[in-house]
């Protein structure tokens, strides 16, 4: 479901790349609850000097947060979020928007050491809330990060951290708002990686279907978890 543009009053504002901004399952969960999206553009240099929503959904993105290409736009976004988990605003960053909470709060993004592609399955830790599911859940990444000082383990898989929480703030790496025609769009738009991982971009589509059901209810759960 696209968003609106952002005008200062929304209750729920989706930060996300302008070409990818699409809140998918996770956006479908909040407009049943009754919220209002508004997308602001990582792209745009004008951003809000105040955090004044209800609710921050952080977007995957192509981008890597240590990038000098996008240095200005990630410094940005990165003192907007910290502002924001400062003032106790809930916020959800999924995929990028978990590294980037990482960096906001003290931790490292980096290279990880191979791609998540596809849909793979998460070890919650311990005593993690039962909202944070093994999944299996969607993964289309190539960075990874160190979990941020005071952050509360929730996930790992083997290439790193999968979830954390910290203050209001709930962090996934992998991507609970996936349709087949997002991944559909991820796929056409990087296949390099999906050949990497042994599968075709029809064979992440028809899955992605086939898991809709079970995801939609995955992914409303943890919009209640960081609503609550």
């Amino acid at each position: 479901m696209p968003a609106e543009a952002f005008d200062g009053q929304t209750e729920v504002l989706v930060l996300a790349n302008a070409d990818d901004a699409d809140p998918g399952l996770v956006g479908a969960a909040l407009a049943a609850r009754g919220y209002r999206l508004a997308t602001l553009h990582r792209e745009d240099e004008r951003w809000p000097e105040k955090v004044t929503t209800a609710l921050i959904v952080i977007l995957g993105s192509e981008w890597s947060v240590y990038s000098d290409a996008v240095a200005d736009a990630v410094a940005r976004e990165r003192a907007f979020v910290a502002a924001a988990v400062e003032a106790h605003v809930p916020v959800l960053g999924i995929c990028f928007g978990a590294q980037m909470l990482a960096a906001a709060l003290g931790g490292e993004v980096l290279r990880a050491e191979h791609d998540e592609v596809g849909w793979i399955e998460v070890q919650p830790e311990p005593g993690a809330p039962v909202e944070i599911e093994p999944g299996p859940w969607f993964q289309f990444h190539r960075d990874t990060f160190t979990l941020p000082p005071a952050a509360r383990l929730l996930a790992t898989s083997a290439v790193g951290p999968q979830a954390f929480s910290y203050g209001s703030a709930l962090a996934v790496q992998f991507h609970p708002e996936v349709t087949p025609g997002i991944v559909a769009r991820w796929a056409a738009a990087d296949p390099e990686p999906v050949a990497n991982a042994g599968v075709t971009a029809d064979e992440l589509v028809a899955r992605t279907d086939t898991e809709q059901d079970r995801v939609a209810v995955a992914a409303a759960r943890l919009v209640d978890l960081v609503l609550a």
